[in-house]
């Protein structure tokens, strides 16, 4: 049995609590076998590897609960056609040299076939969540459906869950109930269809508000903002009020309603099988998850600090959830880096000033996610949360949020598997070495054994 011992690092062990510094964690086979005060490395005798951990960060591996093209099969919970198995790949790989040791895959039509192909093509852990529910796989068929085999269509949800998904979810999503996903796909598409121009997201997330308002309601329509939207995106000539009205409304009405009714539904089914429910939080879907998180089904309240709510609206409906005994999550989105949608961190560093984050996930953001530690290590400077807490929102809070999800992971421990990563105190998203199950697949900030598939 191969032993490694990882020698003199700090160890954050993911459970909160603070960090521990000059320690060995010796690795037997898989898993953690002791963690004791630093000795010289010449006393271990005949172990298979000394790693130098001095002046890194040892902590778990990052467990990610939100997470969109990492399984092979259609793309989100709209059944939109699936990426290649390329770039499934890389955006493990992705994810991989982010931290990240498992992922939940929420794209919500995957079949239990397509999550083992995956699974077995790559180091991270990959699991499954499915919405396929009859309201959300209607709400997908009238979206979009392009991904959706016969095959997809008739993996439901019992039978995922049958079949090892460890949750339900994502159930809503932004490409069903007027989120992110109609803003960067399916708005700048159809623009681009009828004008030949193309528009950014947030040029489209300002049209769509100014046609349905943040709460996605007909009556919200404001010409006189729709006319300043167009403006702003370049489309006055090409689009009339109306002709915008009707882009928006004909993109996200038809199915928004049967996706906000699918949400009670799947957390009707998911409280029958004995597993959490992973909902779209949105300012357009607050109203109804905090309806279901009154029924006693373990909800996971997806990327409470969506876009779409006010600052306030977003922190006081938290409270309220987490009241009701909810998860409330966090998705670092594109906050820091590409911020197609987001507009910086005040709302996330919001919500964890107010105490009321219990776990930290990525979401996708059109693929320009950022990394979890990168927004660990931004609100830690910051002064809004403490760093132990913060990465037991991304590690120990996770598994046990969904116990399937990564058994015997998310904390160093005697016992545990060893998912650990080594990383830069002072720059926690400069990743050096991870391990999963006891098998070092990164080392200096390289996919170890074969050239990475991300680009």
């Amino acid at each position: 049995m191969r032993t490694t011992v990882l020698h003199g690092g700090a160890l954050i062990d993911g459970q909160g609590t603070d960090p521990r510094h000059g320690v060995d964690i010796v690795i037997e086979g898989d898993s953690v076998r002791e963690i004791v005060p630093s000795r010289p490395a010449e006393t271990y005798g005949a172990v298979d590897e000394i790693v130098d951990a001095a002046g890194t960060l040892v902590m778990p591996g990052l467990i990610n609960n939100h997470t969109h093209g990492t399984a092979y099969g259609p793309l989100f919970p709209s059944g939109h056609a699936g990426l290649s198995h390329r770039q499934v790949l890389a955006n493990l790989d992705r994810h991989l040299l982010e931290g990240t040791t498992t992922v939940l895959c929420v794209d919500g039509f995957v079949t239990a076939e397509a999550l083992a192909d995956t699974d077995g093509a790559h180091p991270v852990n990959v699991k499954l969540a499915s919405c396929n529910t009859p309201a959300c796989l209607r709400a997908a068929t009238i979206a979009d459906g392009g991904g959706l085999a016969p095959a997809n269509r008739a993996f439901t949800a019992r039978h995922a869950v049958a079949s090892g998904a460890v949750a339900l979810g994502e159930i809503g999503a932004g490409h069903t109930l007027g989120g992110g996903g109609a803003s960067y796909m399916y708005i700048p598409a159809e623009v681009q269809r009828r004008t030949g121009r193309t528009i950014t997201p947030r040029q489209a997330n300002a049209l769509k508000v100014a046609v349905l308002g943040r709460h996605i309601a007909v009556p919200a329509f404001d010409p006189a903002a729709v006319e300043v939207a167009l403006a702003d995106a370049g489309l006055l000539g090409r689009l009339t009020v109306e002709d915008a009205r009707a882009v928006v409304s004909d993109i996200v009405l038809p199915a928004f309603d049967i996706a906000l009714r699918g949400l009670a539904e799947a957390a009707d089914q998911a409280r029958a099988a004995g597993v959490p429910v992973l909902v779209h939080n949105a300012a357009a879907s607050m109203t109804q998850v905090a309806a279901i998180a009154k029924t006693g089904v373990t909800l996971i309240a997806g990327h409470s600090n969506h876009s779409s709510f006010e600052l306030r609206e977003a922190v006081e409906h938290a409270e309220r959830l987490k009241e009701l005994g909810a998860v409330v999550d966090v998705s670092t989105l594109d906050t820091f880096g590409a911020q197609r949608l987001t507009t910086g961190p005040e709302l996330l560093y919001a919500m964890f000033a107010a105490g009321v984050v219990d776990t930290i996930s990525t979401d996708y953001a059109g693929g320009h996610h950022d990394p979890i530690l990168l927004a660990i290590d931004r609100s830690t400077k910051a002064g809004v949360v403490r760093l132990p807490a913060a990465i037991a929102m991304a590690t120990a809070n996770v598994a046990d949020a969904i116990p399937g999800v990564a058994p015997r992971r998310g904390r160093v421990v005697p016992g545990a598997i060893a998912d650990l990563v080594l990383t830069d105190p002072a720059q926690l998203h400069r990743v050096g070495t991870v391990m999963i199950g006891g098998d070092i697949v990164v080392r200096d900030g390289r996919r170890v054994g074969e050239e990475s598939h991300y680009r």
